[in-house]
């Protein structure tokens, strides 16, 4: 009898270990194929950290067990180590000192959330927060995703709210919604540095966006890809069923999840395409570029691949964790990035968790002298 339930146990664990292999594998495919060609695989995206950590936890099982079985396991996480290097990084180098750098440039990508206008947070002060967030932190270069003003209400009119940049000396801000009632809705950079040119990148069928601008830093020319790319728009509903789901198999659960899924696949082509869209231009970029923004994806995904090109993640470069920027009641992913051109480097990569906005701010310090 305990030689048949050993048997049982063993094509249990390689059972598996079989599942473990093939949905990291997938996850892998979702890297490098565009979900417009094949989207399910987007999905395994998400659960690729844990994915991970089971086929480790399987080479160590096999490892004791002396089979060689083990060589599927490493061959596995040797094939996706690279994404795994996205997700965690394992930094203890002490902060850079700024002051011994030649031409340093710290830049902050930060969604608003549209200065917290509909008080998500329960403090009435938020704006402030955020404000004053900046001014201590104090970037040379500031992309703002959801950035809003309604000239109707003084608290968010443009004369106040610039008025809270005046650090600032330059700034583009570009808007893809602006309604007859004064409200406008957009993107927005701000330099410390001259601006030379700037212009927004529009998508078809969506009111996302992204834009560039072209700074003078000390005479080093850059463009700074601001992007806020396809949103999942779940509606209230939709948070308000995740936030009560049981698991039951019953026909208001089938519906929920299926609209959910439904508004994540969409979201998977858009982001997609914009992707694509933004490589092209920072591969045609006559300037190095630096990448900021939402990009509302992981970095297992085929938007991350693509808009990174050969471009250095700032996380990998001196962050340290997971990482996650996303703020709100889904599990957190690392879903905004600043990238920057291969020949810089960077350091004082930092994530601020502050409760302003359904996404956490990050900041970076680029040296803009190219590497020797």
């Amino acid at each position: 009898m305990p030689k048949f339930f050993n048997k049982i146990t063993r094509s249990f664990i390689s059972l598996l270990n079989l599942l473990a292999l093939v949905f990291i594998g997938l996850a892998y495919l979702g890297a490098h194929v565009s979900p417009v060609h094949i989207s399910f695989v987007s999905f395994i995206g998400f659960a690729f950290p844990l994915l991970w950590v089971v086929n480790v936890l399987f080479v160590i099982h096999w490892a004791i067990k002396r089979r060689k079985r083990i060589v599927f396991s490493l061959a596995a996480l040797a094939l996706t180590w690279t994404l795994w290097s996205s997700v965690f990084n394992f930094n203890l180098g002490k902060k850079a000192d700024i002051k011994e750098l030649d031409n340093p440039v710290t830049v902050m990508s930060y969604n608003v959330r549209m200065f917290d206008k509909y008080v998500w947070t329960g403090d009435k002060e938020t704006p402030q927060k955020i404000y004053q967030f900046i001014k201590d932190q104090n970037p040379d270069i500031l992309c703002i995703q959801e950035f809003y003003i309604n000239n109707k209400n003084n608290q968010y009119s443009e004369n106040n709210i610039l008025s809270q940049f005046k650090q600032f000396k330059y700034k583009n801000l570009e808007y893809n919604i602006e309604t007859k009632s004064g409200k406008k809705y957009g993107l927005a950079t701000f330099s410390k540095y001259p601006i030379i040119d700037k212009k927004p990148l529009l998508f078809k069928n969506t009111t996302n966006f992204s834009t560039q601008t072209d700074i003078d830093v000390n005479g080093t020319k850059i463009r700074v890809f601001n992007n806020h790319l396809e949103s999942i728009r779940l509606q209230r509903e939709n948070y308000k069923f995740i936030d009560t789901l049981e698991f039951k198999n019953d026909e208001a659960t089938r519906r929920g999840l299926y609209d959910i899924f439904k508004k994540l696949n969409i979201a998977f082509e858009h982001r997609a395409t914009q992707a694509e869209t933004i490589g092209r231009h920072i591969e045609n970029s006559p300037y190095p570029s630096v990448v900021c923004g939402d990009f509302n994806d992981t970095p297992v995904s085929y938007v991350y691949r693509k808009v990174k090109g050969e471009l250095k993640d700032a996380f990998k470069e001196s962050g340290s964790g997971l990482g996650g920027t996303y703020n709100g009641n889904l599990p957190s992913f690392r879903i905004d990035f600043i990238f920057h051109d291969e020949d810089f480097k960077s350091y004082n990569y930092e994530k601020f968790k502050v409760d302003y906005s359904d996404h956490y701010p990050i900041l970076t310090t680029i040296d803009l002298t190219p590497i020797k």
